[in-house]
């Protein structure tokens, strides 16, 4: 009996792992490593799917990629310049739960940052960004808006406030980084999957033979 439970909850761990993996490898920021976490404690808890990051979802319209800390005192506030209500200076869910934290390090949508450097008179008039948080997928919307100029200035301006170089990279080889950073998690998935399969047909077998032994007993 000791055997099956072991078994099973080997199993259930395995499988639990994978699913971990996916959702912190899924994503990679504008440095093509992996994505970091916009909010943290002590801050309102941000993302689409408000899980602390700027993740990549389907159904985001607004593709909030970009993280930016609303709290710093340089810039013109981001709410304010681009026209919205100030939800950038209220206090939501905190980051790990239990009250109200103030808005903080936030993702905000890509087209808005764009109207946002556009309004606020360029890079040097916005907020702070965290750039570890930024994800890869931003950079490549600009990149595919090559030449419009709204765009452009946005994906320089990451490129100033981080010092990273985008711009001169074309956009398949900024997909292919992204995708080089995954390989190591690909094969790490892939012998986690073969072990789960293992686990399972031993858990299976397992059932099985309990079966037996149970049928031969009555």
């Amino acid at each position: 009996m000791r055997r099956i439970f072991n078994t099973r909850l080997n199993f259930i761990c395995v499988v639990l792992t994978i699913f971990n993996l996916h959702h912190v490898w899924s994503s990679e920021n504008i440095y093509g490593e992996t994505l970091e976490q916009c909010s943290h404690s002590g801050m309102a808890l941000t993302g689409y799917t408000r899980d602390g990051y700027c993740t990549d979802i389907n159904g985001d319209t607004g593709s909030h990629h970009i993280c930016i800390d609303l709290s710093s005192t340089t810039g013109g506030n981001f709410c304010s310049v681009t026209g919205q209500s100030d939800w950038c200076s209220s206090s939501m869910t905190c980051h790990d739960g239990g009250g109200l934290c103030p808005v903080q390090d936030w993702c905000v949508c890509q087209w808005a940052f764009a109207s946002y450097l556009q309004y606020a008179g360029g890079c040097d008039k916005i907020q702070d960004l965290v750039c570890e948080a930024i994800n890869m997928q931003a950079a490549l919307a600009y990149k595919s808006m090559a030449g419009i100029t709204k765009y452009d200035n946005a994906l320089r301006c990451i490129e100033s406030r981080c010092g990273v170089s985008l711009s001169k990279t074309g956009t398949s080889a900024l997909l292919a980084k992204a995708m080089n950073n995954k390989a190591g998690i690909v094969y790490a998935s892939s012998l986690l999957i073969a072990a789960s399969a293992v686990a399972f047909f031993t858990w299976n077998r397992t059932q099985q033979m309990q079966g037996k032994r149970e049928h031969l007993v009555k």
